[in-house]
């Protein structure tokens, strides 16, 4: 018998309760447009010298960031824990020593709003450290019999002796870690002994939760990233669906404009279903990674089939929930960089980067991926160090993160390729400045256009006149689309081949460019 091992709810009724929160929640409440930059701290800049890189950092270098044409930043884990990558956290109400101060924090959120980005902070909510204070006074508690009997005989912990006990799953049936210190007691860590799950149905957990969130949020966080969403009820989607409307729903309440975008790492037909939940975004994950429709469709030339894809999931996430955006992107801190994945070609990099950039919703770029920057490997090696400039001994930059076996391959850091009007740095805010542009048309209906070319992605959004078409050429010869007499070109963009030239009934596309057509 196992207390707090998250127990099933009737299916029946926890979709009742997943549909009424979703019906409190506001559609489209929060402010949040255009893409988002990911953010590791650590690796970023660093202000004070000591080779890390800290909060300082990220506000001395926001007029960088805000140069990228992005509306957000993603800041992965800043709070005090026992790991570099601060994924098992010691304290949800402090910053880490290491990045700085809430001072610090303070700081970074007043600069953030003034240059008009939002500012989304990691809330790890599945786990804890193993040596947070609610897990130690837990073992201190579950070591010494609660109820005065000798030796303990109870198969539960004791929740009225100590509350943290109902904070973790913990029990006697022998699954499990071992809980130091409390022989025969064992607790649930789906990530290793170092992160013990929290009991999310627990009352009091969910209370410590909502106040977690409106700490931030009213600090001046615009919302939070959900870390591992798929653990938070182990092989139960429609629990992990439910927990994700409370949590969604309770956020709104707290700040009606928050915006939640939660990492469910999962095939295409559960990422869709926890749209179900009413929070605003759901990364891309079939899009992306080195395995992902996008890097595929890139190598082998296949731009038909993945504008086909790609119109098709974004209809479909508009019917799962109508206020929802769904949030590409090409690779993150798990993943291999992209510039890897690409085979170190830039050209192909620009061709990727705007497939995804140019897709409805809020794209999120990896810090890095805008200059090409490579890591591969364990995680350490993909999250190396920010390159602000080639040359060694650049003021800001921080060390690799500790284990990193690999150096930066990159020899362009921003510094070059800000001179360079061919870099990638300077197609990316190209591109960001196009989605600028047609940002509100992208919300229409998407229809795959097919020009009778395999390697031409186009995805029209919308009907009828001023209907937008994004058109991306994957191929390496010329491509000749046929357009009605009077549509428009309003961009246009080579990647290393030519710029498309429109008459008035065609459209020649050099190998590897792009365009925005507007039907007449």
């Amino acid at each position: 018998m196992t207390m707090h091992s998250k127990p099933r709810i009737p299916l029946r009724a926890l979709g009742a309760l997943c549909a009424l929160l979703v019906l409190l929640s506001p559609l489209n409440g929060f402010a949040l447009t255009g893409a988002v930059y990911e953010v590791f701290v650590r690796s970023f800049f660093d202000a004070d010298g000591d080779g890390l890189g800290d909060l300082r950092g990220v506000t001395e270098k926001l007029p960088y960031i805000q140069s990228l044409g992005v509306s957000g930043i993603w800041l992965m884990p800043i709070h005090p824990s026992p790991s570099y990558h601060k994924y098992d956290v010691l304290d949800y109400k402090a910053v880490d020593t290491q990045y700085g101060t809430l001072e610090d924090f303070d700081a970074l959120a007043v600069a953030s709003d003034k240059a008009g980005l939002s500012l989304i902070l990691d809330l790890v909510v599945n786990h804890t450290s193993s040596e947070h204070p609610w897990f130690l006074s837990a073992l201190g508690s579950l070591a010494a019999d609660p109820c005065g009997r000798e030796p303990c005989a109870m198969e539960t912990p004791c929740r009225a002796h100590n509350p943290y006990t109902g904070y973790y799953s913990f029990s006697r049936d022998g699954r499990g870690h071992p809980a130091p210190g409390a022989p025969g007691w064992t607790y649930e860590g789906q990530f290793g002994s170092h992160m013990p799950d929290l009991n999310l149905d627990n009352p009091l957990v969910r209370r410590e939760i909502a106040d977690v969130m409106a700490f931030w949020l009213g600090r001046g966080a615009d919302g939070f990233r959900l870390d591992a969403v798929l653990h938070y009820y182990e092989a139960s989607p429609r629990q992990n669906a439910a927990f994700l409307a409370w949590l969604n729903a309770e956020a709104k309440r707290i700040k009606p404009s928050a915006y939640i975008v939660a990492e469910a790492w999962t095939d295409a037909s559960l990422i869709l279903s926890y749209y179900g939940s009413g929070i605003d975004s759901l990364f891309d994950f079939p899009l992306a990674n080195a395995g992902g429709i996008l890097v595929k469709s890139v190598l082998m030339g296949t731009g038909a089939s993945l504008a086909r894809r790609n119109a098709e999931w974004s209809n479909a996430v508009r019917a799962a929930h109508p206020g929802a955006k769904n949030a590409p992107f090409i690779a993150n801190h798990d993943m291999g960089r992209a510039a890897g994945m690409l085979r170190l070609d830039t050209q192909k990099g620009k061709v990727a980067a705007a497939a995804y950039l140019l897709l409805p919703g809020v794209p999120f770029i990896y810090y890095g991926e805008e200059l090409g920057m490579t890591g591969s490997g364990i995680d350490e090696n993909k999250r190396l160090p920010m390159l602000w400039s080639a040359l060694e001994g650049t003021p800001g930059m921080a060390q690799p993160p500790p284990e990193a076996s690999q150096r930066q391959r990159l020899g362009e850091g921003v510094a070059e390729q800000e001179g360079d009007p061919d870099s990638l740095l300077h197609f990316y805010r190209g591109m960001l400045r196009v989605r600028a542009g047609i940002e509100g048309a992208l919300e229409g209906e998407a229809t795959a256009v097919d020009y009778g070319d395999p390697a031409v992605m186009a995805i029209r959004y919308g009907q009828g006149k001023g209907a937008v078409t994004v058109v991306q050429h994957f191929g390496p010869a010329p491509a000749v689309l046929q357009v009605p007499q009077g549509t428009s070109m309003p961009h246009a963009w080579d990647t290393g081949g030519g710029l498309p030239a429109l008459t008035c009934f065609t459209v020649t596309l050099a190998p590897y460019s792009g365009c925005v057509l507007i039907s007449p």
